[in-house]
């Protein structure tokens, strides 16, 4: 296969997951979201690797972008409520910290337990699903009465089992890089951010709408 075959080939397959993309699914988890900002609970995300570097990410659109003017100029008003945004990946002290005293699979759950509850929303991702530190965190979650949204491939892993609304990225994949045990993972990577820019929009359409007519 030439490079140019090899670059098709992803492109196919990014087509294939975008026409399969579970819409219904993240229709749930926007309801989730828009709940959680008019209780004034708190989002709660956790991921690992690269992808809870792409929570950084998530947590400058969710924390800002909803809540600044169509053409960015300026912030709305400072009585529309913002919403609660909390990166649990956010802190290398605190991980490391957790890490060092109770172990890596439980540094998210030890994190989020102190402070979770009902009216909250944890939202968890986790390609294989089965990632220990994630699904202990959310077994938390659950335990504390909160809303619950997980994201992963391939048959979703316990994050399917444990979590109200899980979206579970459709196909598998032959392109080098992720196949094998890593089937389909630069498509997750990939469709996390566009998952993010697809709520976030959705929020900052609700809050206009509500407060700019």
């Amino acid at each position: 296969m030439t490079l140019a075959e090899t670059i098709g080939l992803y492109l196919a397959e990014k087509r294939r997951i975008v026409e399969d993309f579970p819409v219904a699914v993240l229709e749930r988890a926007a309801g989730m979201l828009f709940a959680t900002y008019d209780e004034g609970g708190t989002v709660y995300a956790m991921a690992n690797g690269g992808n809870a570097g792409t929570l950084d990410h998530f947590y400058c659109d969710f924390k800002h972008h909803p809540f600044v003017t169509e053409d960015k100029t300026r912030p709305l008003p400072p009585d529309v409520k913002r919403l609660s945004f909390v990166n649990l990946c956010s802190s290398a002290a605190e991980l490391t910290g957790l890490v060092n005293d109770i172990g890596a699979d439980d540094m998210f759950a030890a994190s989020l337990a102190p402070v979770v509850g009902p009216g909250d929303l944890v939202m968890a991702y986790s390609g294989s699903g089965n990632s220990a530190n994630v699904t202990k965190a959310l077994q938390v979650a659950v335990e504390a009465g909160a809303r619950t949204f997980a994201m992963t491939k391939g048959d979703g892993g316990r994050c399917r089992e444990l979590a109200e609304v899980c979206l579970v990225v459709p196909g598998t994949s032959r392109f080098p890089g992720q196949v094998g045990k890593n089937d389909n993972n630069f498509h997750f990577e990939d469709l996390m951010l566009s998952v993010n820019h697809m709520l976030v929009g959705l929020l900052k359409q609700r809050v206009a709408a509500r407060h700019l007519g």
